[in-house]
């Protein structure tokens, strides 16, 4: 409320209002945003299949671009003049969900992900992965080919914070409205519905010249004649070779024209027989694999020695196991693998009855599986250096089953004597392959095992001490301990421990110079391993312990009549037992009330009360007397009272014979008449 709550009440529309909210003129300054997204082509806008990119990390499809320069020699977005042999391939990755992604730290590229390239192998990673691994250890070298590169390789993608080369309307080409589309000739047209324009030259072109021409040329439609372009513009580039490489050039096009003819590197690859075929004359299939080893490690002299360093590798791994057990079969040997029944059967039945060549099963037995032991304490170790030692904590109660083979490792003696055959500076120390190459080393649970992912133990900090791999579920003797935060590595390598004591040695690790492939020039070597605390041996020795009192408990039982379960009901049901242990020797037991525990305790002694009543009388002094005494039963019917617990009951003896039914005031109350019971299962219930 107030004097001007009227004031906005108009009947018209302000030139602001008519600009902004309606139809009046709009300035384009201010127009949308438009960023091309970096998956897509800079002329076509289109997602790329082939793509090549400029120095400045504009993208392309090879099949836009090509044409695009032939016919106007400048770049797209900027205009400035470009060549053909200014291109450079990327390679692109992807994941199983065809999604593309860094291949090192498997990160999902996205409109905010720093992209980056590198220039001499084309290879795409984020910026992350090359500054952590590559710029900050000052190890420059491509992370999947291994090429050196120096930081002027490093091309930018995509930069989220620096957007303004990859807005759309201030590309040339879009505000100059060119394109290097070819029209089409309507004479050309077919009535093949939905035909690409491939299908369309192709079928223009039958029986002409221009057809023998891209015939003799290596064929395919305008892809690949994009990339023969491309290809052609970058060897005419290179210096010619020398007269002895021409020649062999020469022989290599020549007897490439023999196999086949056509351009040789858009030539597909011979057809090889990868499935196992059917030997003539023999009873099973051909599972040989014939394929070349060289062509396969990517041929040349790279491939010759990488298979020649693979066969020196397994060559090692089956001199190593000559007469050697392996971790696995040494840890069950010495008995520290505990085996129990599990769900599951091994199908022999089944496979027997639908298999002709199974033996006959008609049972089936349960698989045995592991029972592995969770601790709930920490681990100590510590490992001893020929530069000094390190005290390690293990994180046994959050990683176990990695801890677990550590620990075995080191009281096996595993380690013992191997070296850290790889050292980056700013980035961690590997070491725990007998065969110091790298490519090495097994499990206590077999070649490998799987990863133990927690969020809660990462990189972070130095000294942490974590599982080296070769991809997901690949652990096996091999471990690596950080000079500084890996926070990249997280999730993708198990961390099951950190050092505690000894960093000025791993500062001396650190400094040590390195060679090749970041071996270390000075050899590191472990000399022994000293385990402090072993959580897993501590339960393998109380498993024992229990074990073993339960077998002593067994072999009592048994001695002395079986367990308690088996002698329930002799307190009932015959309570005028005789106590063993109780009679002189050479003399007859004597027959005592039962010790009862519980309420029997009570029976007891109220029906001992009630029968010797309140007098004392003597013993009989002879045999004789005492039969004649209890001939006919009691004459009283009262007993004297025992004069000490351990007296045995005697009937008592009176002067003057008297009835049973009555009872003599000074001798206590009469006793009371028996009743004929007839014998039941729980025997007679005299002593009651």
């Amino acid at each position: 409320m107030g004097k001007k709550q009227h004031s906005k009440d108009r009947m018209h529309l302000t030139a602001s209002e008519w600009r902004e909210e309606w139809g009046g003129y709009k300035d384009k300054s201010r127009a949308p945003f438009k960023r091309l997204p970096f998956h897509c082509c800079a002329i076509s806008f289109l997602p790329f299949e082939e793509p090549v990119c400029t120095l400045d990390g504009i993208v392309y499809d090879v099949i836009n671009v090509v044409p695009y320069l032939m016919k106007y020699k400048q770049h797209p977005v900027t205009g400035q003049p470009l060549q053909l042999t200014e291109l450079l391939k990327l390679n692109f990755a992807k994941n199983a969900d065809n999604e593309y992604h860094c291949p090192v730290m498997s990160k999902v590229f996205t409109e905010h992900t720093h992209i980056v390239a590198i220039r001499t192998s084309g290879n795409v990673y984020c910026y992350e992965a090359i500054e952590q691994l590559c710029i900050k250890p000052k190890n420059l070298r491509d992370l999947l080919s291994d090429e050196p590169f120096t930081r002027k390789d490093i091309i930018q993608i995509q930069d989220p914070l620096n957007t303004s080369c990859r807005t759309i309307d201030n590309f040339d080409h879009v505000a100059r409205n060119l394109s290097a589309d070819v029209a089409e000739d309507p004479s050309a047209s077919s009535s093949i519905r939905n035909q690409t324009q491939d299908m369309q030259r192709a079928l223009g072109a039958l029986q002409t010249a221009e057809a023998k021409a891209a015939f003799e040329r290596g064929g395919g439609g305008k892809r690949a004649e994009a990339q023969r372009m491309l290809l052609d513009a970058k060897a005419a580039a290179v210096k010619p070779p020398l007269p002895r490489a021409a020649a062999a050039a020469a022989a290599a096009a020549a007897a490439a024209a023999a196999a086949g003819g056509g351009d040789w590197r858009l030539r597909a690859p011979a057809r090889k027989e990868l499935n196992p075929a059917f030997k003539a004359g023999a009873a099973t299939w051909d599972t040989d694999d014939y394929r070349d080893p060289v062509a396969l490690a990517g041929g040349g002299k790279k491939g010759v020695k990488k298979v020649a360093a693979a066969e020196a590798v397994a060559a090692g791994k089956a001199a190593a196991k000559v007469g050697k057990l392996t971790p696995k079969e040494r840890y069950e040997q010495e008995g520290h693998v505990k085996y129990m029944e599990s769900f599951h059967t091994t199908g022999a039945a089944s496979r027997s009855f639908t298999s002709t060549t199974m033996e006959a099963t008609t049972k089936n037995a349960r698989t045995m599986v592991v029972q592995h032991r969770d601790p709930t304490k920490k681990g100590y170790v510590r490992v001893s250096t020929n530069l000094g030692d390190l005290n390690l904590e293990l994180h046994c109660d959050i990683v176990p089953r990695t801890c677990e083979n550590f620990l075995a490792l080191c009281a096996m003696g595993y380690y013992t004597g191997t070296k850290f055959h790889r050292s980056i500076k700013n980035f961690m120390i590997q070491g725990g392959d007998p065969l110091g190459t790298g490519l090495g080393g097994e499990s206590i649970y077999g070649p490998t095992f799987k990863d133990e992912p927690v969020s809660q133990l990462t990189h972070n900090g130095r000294g942490i001490l974590s599982m080296a791999n070769s991809g997901p579920n690949t652990n096996g003797s091999q471990f690596f301990i950080t000079y500084k935060s890996c926070r990249h590595l997280d999730i993708k390598h198990t961390v099951f421990g950190r050092v505690v004591g000894g960093f000025e040695v791993l500062n001396g690790m650190e400094k040590v110079s390195v060679g090749a492939e970041d071996r270390p020039l000075q050899p590191i070597t472990i000399t022994g391993i000293m385990v402090f605390t072993n959580p897993y041996q501590e339960m393998e020795d109380a498993e024992k312990a229990a074990a073993l009192a339960e077998k002593v408990r067994k072999e009592l039982e048994d001695r002395e009549g079986g367990s308690e379960a088996n002698k329930v009901g002799k307190w009932f049901s015959n309570p005028s037992q005789l106590l063993p242990g109780t009679a002189p020797a050479g003399q007859p037991q004597q027959q005592q009330p039962p010790t009862r525990m519980g309420v029997g305790k009570y029976l007891t002694q109220a029906t001992a009360q009630a029968a010797m009543g309140t007098g004392a009388a003597k013993p009989p002094s002879t045999p004789a007397a005492a039969a004649a005494a209890g001939g006919g039963g009691s004459s009283n019917g009262a007993q004297p009272q025992a004069s000490s617990a351990s007296q045995p009951h005697r009937q008592g003896q009176t002067g003057s014979k008297q009835d049973p039914g009555s009872g003599v005031g000074s001798m206590g109350p009469p006793a009371a008449k028996k009743a004929k019971v007839a014998p039941t299962a729980f025997s007679n219930f005299d002593a009651w």
